[in-house]
C-alpha cells in the first residue's frame, strides 16, 4: 500500500471490504468462505482488532454481495461513457462497496465519496486516472436520485 499507514478504523473495515469483493468477483470465492476465512486471518494479524470495525467491514460486505446485481446497474447507468467490463476490477470493487454504503446503509454521501476516493489513491491500478473515475461515477450516483 503506498501512503500512510495511520489510518482509521472505519478505512481499515472498507479497505478490507474492498478486498474482499475482489476475491468474491475475480476469485469466485463464495461470501460465507470469505468472512469465515478473512475474519479470523485480520484477527490473528491485529487489523480490525475491534468489534464495531468487525461488524461494520461484514454489514458493509454482505449488504454489498447481497444487493450486486442492483449496484451493478445503477454503476451502468452512472457510468454510461465507460463499458462496465472494462473497469479495472479493484476500482470497480471500490465503486461496488461505495454504492452499498450509500444507497443502502445511507451513510453520509460526501464521506463514503471521500474515503472511496483516498483508497483508490492507494489501491487503484490507474494511479493517476482511478480516484478521478471513481470520484466522477459515485458523484453521477449522488445526484441521479438513486439515493431514496
Amino acid at each position: 500500500m503506498r501512503g500512510n499507514m495511520n489510518i482509521g478504523k472505519r478505512r481499515m473495515a472498507r479497505i478490507n471490504c474492498f478486498i474482499s469483493l475482489y476475491l468474491y468477483d475475480i476469485g469466485k470465492i463464495p461470501a460465507d468462505e470469505i468472512i469465515n476465512t478473512y475474519i479470523p486471518n485480520c484477527e490473528n494479524i491485529g487489523i480490525m482488532k475491534d468489534l464495531r470495525t468487525m461488524d461494520f467491514y461484514k454489514t458493509l460486505f454482505l449488504t454489498t454481495v447481497e444487493h450486486l446485481q442492483e449496484i451493478d446497474e445503477i454503476i451502468r447507468t452512472a457510468s454510461r461513457k465507460w463499458d462496465f467490463e472494462g473497469i479495472f476490477p479493484i476500482d470497480k470493487a471500490i465503486i461496488r462497496m461505495a454504492t452499498a454504503e450509500m444507497v443502502y446503509l445511507k451513510n453520509d454521501v460526501p464521506i463514503v465519496i471521500d474515503e472511496a476516493v483516498e483508497i483508490s489513491k492507494s489501491y487503484s491500478p490507474n494511479e493517476d486516472k482511478g480516484p478521478d473515475f471513481i470520484n466522477g461515477v459515485l458523484d453521477t450516483i449522488a445526484k441521479t436520485n438513486v439515493l431514496k
